[in-house]
């Protein structure tokens, strides 16, 4: 999209936040999207709507391309809300779903620790799995979509089992058992309709907190059937997913103190981080052939020059 020029196409509205201008005109700042991308527009009052203009409903739309800030946006002309299946306008995990569970099958089965085993048994009732696998890893940012917490989570898994390879001296069964509780509080925190939104206990409470009860209550559960659980064990989970983010600015309420936690934390860390530049280094648009706009969420630009290699010639 170039500013200057005119869009008509059908697209998915994904946020929407009404707002006064100073002389007191409605407008609304949204995100609209699809399958490829999303790109923030404007709507102003003299903007033409018909239907219920909602999160999750898919628009035809009528739209000028300019620039604010720095940033490619669309100014909404014209709006007619679409009985159409929102479906095929979200984007998803890049490996199939069936994969997806295979592979946390396998994790869970190969836990070898009877005591972890037992817990994540516990955990991962067939409504949590469900739940789990449909749920997404955000609101925005990473992973943002249905399926994105069990894609996110496998990758975590694996970033972690290919770190101790290299990094002796960790328990195993203890990194992976955390690894895939690490967000498990995200089943409650979000929920998806069409697009991820919070629940109200996830917006009052959060992941964190949230995957940390589930913990209580799970060991809870097996002491009450007479299954004995480690304090320290319990004491060590929990400090994993609590410590995750890292630094307390970050919604961590302790840092990592011990190897496990912080090679959960800097995996974590690097797979959000690694989706994040290579979805910005696929967004269409930017400042010339090598860079993006100006990111202001993560203030900085990100480089879209991809080489490719090169090979000797053969003879």
């Amino acid at each position: 999209m170039t500013p200057g020029e005119q869009v008509f196409g059908k697209y998915l509205l994904l946020h929407r936040l009404h707002r006064k201008t100073k002389d007191g005109k409605d407008m609304y700042n949204i995100k609209l999207g699809d399958s490829t991308g999303s790109i923030d527009g404007v709507v102003w009052e003299n903007c033409q709507i018909a239907g219920d203009f909602q999160e999750g409903a898919v628009l035809g739309l009528l739209a000028d391309i300019g620039s604010f800030n720095g940033r490619i946006q669309v100014t909404v002309k014209r709006i007619k809300v679409l009985d159409e299946d929102p479906a095929i306008y979200l984007p998803g995990p890049a490996i199939s779903q069936t994969n997806l569970r295979q592979r946390l099958n396998h994790y869970l089965e190969s836990i070898l620790d009877i005591n972890l085993g037992n817990l994540l048994n516990r955990i991962f009732t067939p409504e949590h799995m469900e739940l789990f696998c449909r749920a997404p890893a955000a609101k925005s940012i990473h992973h943002n979509y249905s399926g994105g917490l069990l894609e996110h989570t496998i990758e975590v898994v694996d970033l972690c089992m290919r770190a101790l390879e290299v990094l002796p001296g960790m328990n195993r069964d203890l990194v992976v058992t955390g690894a895939i509780l690490h967000d498990i509080g995200k089943i409650a925190e979000l929920e998806v309709k069409v697009i991820p939104q919070y629940t109200v206990e996830g917006r009052l409470v959060g992941h964190i907190v949230l995957g940390t009860e589930m913990v209580t209550i799970a060991v809870g559960q097996l002491r009450e059937a007479g299954i004995n659980f480690p304090p320290e064990l319990e004491w060590m989970l929990k400090h994993m997913i609590l410590s995750h983010h890292g630094n307390l600015e970050f919604g961590s309420p302790v840092v990592p103190m011990f190897p496990e936690a912080l090679l959960l934390h800097a995996m974590d860390n690097l797979d959000a981080k690694m989706y994040i530049f290579t979805s910005k280094r696929d967004e269409p648009g930017g400042e010339g052939d090598l860079f993006t706009n100006y990111d202001t969420f993560f203030g900085q630009h990100f480089f879209k020059f991809r080489y490719e290699g090169e090979s000797e010639p053969e003879e």
